[in-house]
């Protein structure tokens, strides 16, 4: 069986069996199991309890925050603890270990490993062990999103935000550190998915001539990996298309690969056209280490 089959069916036997306590081991309790207890904590049930633990724990690792809160989880206040700390209703154990030796859960529970590399042994600069760290939690999300499915992605709705949604999109991009502080300008075409009466996901267009910057793409952090982010996009090209736009930019700092895979190619920045280098965010709003891509629109 492979890796890919083998956690998807771990994750289905969570699906048929919810936990009400899991429990995410690794050595140290610092990177991979704090990233994976905030992510089933803004993906889980609330019904459902979240811990994670260590055989030998130090202290959760700066670039673990760091990594989560670029997608608006908040683990800042969690701290490493060890297995003595768990309480003893744990019903469900996720081991993460790779390389290491995995502490041992003695208590009656379902136990799964999905052994994952340890991003903190990443080597050199800091830009490079983020990516190790960013990595690891996107292949986390991915898992937890499976074994925390959403509703159906029926019950979303996706079209033109109304005014009256701006400061919900607002608050959206602020919860997930994306730039915030111009929305709602005339250029703007705000798209955004609602689940009920609540905005969970948007992105935006921002006409320049023929051109247009793709700005704002954020989706709910309980919803992230469930296709929201996916089908906001597409709306996105559909709006672009409909409007006759020739080429769309973009800056990004956390999901060149994801673009990618839609089709966009990495540029230079200096080769963007002068009344998109000009914009608010081109100027002050993202920094300069973004990625800047571009894709072409059929004519």
């Amino acid at each position: 069986m492979s890796a890919d089959a083998a956690w998807q069916e771990e994750a289905a036997r969570l699906r048929a069996a919810p936990p009400r306590h899991l429990l995410f081991l690794c050595v140290a309790n610092s990177a991979r199991s704090q990233m994976a207890e905030g992510i089933a904590r803004a993906l889980a049930p609330a019904s459902t309890r979240i811990s994670s633990a260590g055989s030998r724990p130090t202290q959760v690792n700066p670039l673990a925050v760091a990594a989560l809160a670029e997608i608006g989880i908040e683990i800042s206040g969690q701290r490493s603890k060890g297995l003595q700390e768990i309480a003893p209703d744990v019903d469900a154990v996720i081991t993460l270990c790779q390389e290491e030796v995995c502490p041992v859960w003695l208590g009656k529970a379902m136990r799964l490993h999905w052994g994952l590399p340890d991003p903190a042994a990443q080597a050199g600069d800091e830009p490079a062990r983020l990516e190790a760290f960013r990595r690891v939690r996107d292949e986390l999300r991915t898992r937890l999103a499976a074994v925390f499915r959403q509703p159906d992605g029926d019950a979303i709705r996706y079209g033109p935000a109304t005014p009256e949604e701006l400061g919900a999109v607002r608050a959206l991009l602020e919860r997930l550190h994306l730039p915030a502080a111009d929305v709602g300008a005339p250029h703007q075409t705000f798209l955004v998915a609602r689940s009920g009466a609540d905005v969970v996901g948007c992105v935006a267009l921002e006409r320049y001539g023929e051109d247009a910057l793709l700005r704002s793409l954020g989706v709910v952090p309980r919803l992230q990996g469930s296709g929201v982010g996916k089908a906001l996009h597409a709306e996105a090209i559909a709006e672009a298309e409909r409007q006759g736009v020739r080429a769309l930019y973009l800056l990004t700092t956390t999901a060149a690969r994801f673009f990618a895979r839609a089709g966009f190619s990495r540029i230079d920045r200096a080769s963007v056209p002068a009344a998109l280098a000009a914009s608010t965010e081109f100027r002050s709003l993202c920094p300069a280490a973004a990625v800047c891509m571009v894709k072409h629109l059929p004519r």
